[in-house]
């Protein structure tokens, strides 16, 4: 091609079939192509495996099937990808020695490990906590006299400090699974609902106020809250407050935002999180309120509301998009779960996700809650032999994080149904492909990159990434 800036790198995809297949010349590549491929690939034996790109012979077979990378085309910009911060993580870090511990933050966040640049932490008690706590629990304390982040200072603050020694500028966001007890219908922590009155909602604001205040004065860089974890669920033995959608835009529009202005605190203000698909239920009244909207940065999705990154995106282009937990299963830690775990984040980065948060960044042997639920980790901390095991989806997320930089942009990508892929430029000038072979076969694959088409054999089950350089 004549024009570089219509310069395709070309990956041409063919399964390894039945047949003879009809060869093909090889791509037309422009002459500023990357010099260098990495190949990093992952299958239930042989995780974070750096596989040998190998040059292909001229009569390698290929058919039609192939993915086209364009570098012009670029779409959302990606901010990074984390976890989330509970206590029983950090109790269970803290069963370790110090240099194992020490070992398992550095590959969380170290920009030579996952390198994992964002995070999420609770504001107040969540299902992954030690017990029931918020902020304050006196009753009709509305001026916040009583306000105390006490807790905070035994689990989360040492825990976020420690994953901050390896990456100095991770960023912090933060959500509520309940008010204060006494802020809900039933003075509970779960099964109740927000109460709607005005003195009630602007005591809350300002426990948003002091929260973000505090966590700051201890050196938290929070760059974020949500209102509300999965604001339309009420039938959870844990930490939870069901929101309507109109009491929810009275708190956004008439209390917190004001109170933030107020204070002038210069933080980002997100609709989230939401679990519904339907943008009536949440979305459209807030982001379509002319008072509200303009104050809410972005929308965060997790479980169902995930199917609906490209409607939210195509309705309100201008908003960020993040998908804040992942899929929390039943503590398996299974390869197919971090296969589907891979598969998502490849449909939401390519469906405009801006960030990718995963749920519990390490358990406990039993991985269970307080609650008795047992879920999924990154990280597995077995006590009683003090050593740390890094499950699948740790694998799944790596591939992401390591390779794909904050201030990354989604580049085109032409491909068929098979494999399932996605692709990024990165602030520095490389790029990123990431491939997921999710059947039972291997997939062969040619890659011209520079000119000279290279061999890749693509391992059923497999995750992979291409770096470009």
């Amino acid at each position: 091609m004549k024009n570089r800036l219509h310069c395709f790198v070309l990956l041409v995809i063919a399964t390894l079939a039945a047949g003879a297949l009809q060869g093909a010349a090889a791509p037309t590549v422009c002459g500023s192509g990357p010099t260098s491929i990495r190949w990093i690939c992952s299958t239930e034996e042989d995780r974070w495996h750096e596989r040998t790109v190998e040059p292909a012979e001229p009569a390698t077979p290929v058919s039609d099937l192939r993915i086209s990378l364009d570098p012009t085309q670029t779409f959302q910009t990606i901010d990074g990808f984390g976890g989330c911060f509970n206590e029983l993580g950090w109790e269970a870090l803290t069963a370790i020695p110090d240099d194992r511990r020490e070992a398992a933050l550095k590959e969380l966040f170290s920009p030579g490990g996952a390198n994992f640049t964002l995070g999420r932490a609770p504001i107040g008690a969540n299902d992954f906590s030690l017990g029931w706590y918020s902020f304050n629990e006196t009753p009709g304390d509305y001026e916040m006299k009583d306000f105390s982040i006490a807790r905070s200072r035994e689990c989360l603050l040492p825990f976020i400090k420690a994953a901050m020694k390896y990456q100095p500028t991770l960023g912090i966001w933060a959500s509520p699974w309940c008010p204060p007890s006494w802020m809900t219908t039933n003075g509970r922590y779960r099964q109740g609902s927000m109460k709607s009155d005005p003195q009630t909602l602007a005591a809350y604001a300002l426990y948003f106020s002091k929260f973000i205040q505090a966590w700051r004065a201890e050196g938290i860089p929070l760059y974020a809250v949500h209102p509300q974890n999965e604001m339309a669920l009420n039938t959870n033995v844990y930490p939870q407050c069901v929101w309507d959608a109109g009491t929810l835009n009275l708190f956004l529009r008439d209390h917190l935002l004001p109170q933030l202005r107020r204070d002038q605190i210069d933080i980002e203000v997100w609709l989230g999180t939401v679990v519904n698909e339907n943008l009536a239920e949440y979305v459209d009244p807030i982001l379509g309120d002319p008072v509200t909207g303009p104050g809410i940065v972005g929308v965060g999705y997790q479980y169902g509301g995930q199917k609906t990154f490209l409607a939210t995106h195509q309705k309100y282009p201008g908003k960020k998009l993040a998908q804040t937990e992942t899929e929390c299963y039943g503590g398996g830690n299974a390869w197919d779960q971090a296969l589907l775990t891979f598969g998502h984040m490849i449909e939401d980065t390519a469906n405009f996700a801006n960030s990718y948060f995963f749920w519990n960044l390490v358990l406990d042997e039993s991985g269970l809650s307080r609650w008795n639920w047992r879920q999924n980790s990154l990280l597995t901390v077995d006590r009683k032999t003090e050593t740390v095991h890094y499950n699948h989806e740790f694998y799944a997320m790596k591939h992401f994080s390591a390779t794909v930089l904050p201030g990354a942009r989604r580049i085109a990508v032409q491909s068929g149904p098979l494999p399932k892929c996605v692709a990024f430029q990165n602030p520095d000038g490389s790029r990123v492909l990431i491939v997921l072979n999710d059947t039972d076969r291997t997939i062969s694959a040619v890659l011209d990159a520079s000119g000279m088409p290279m061999r890749l054999d693509l391992p059923a089950q497999s995750m992979n990434t291409f770096t470009l350089r």
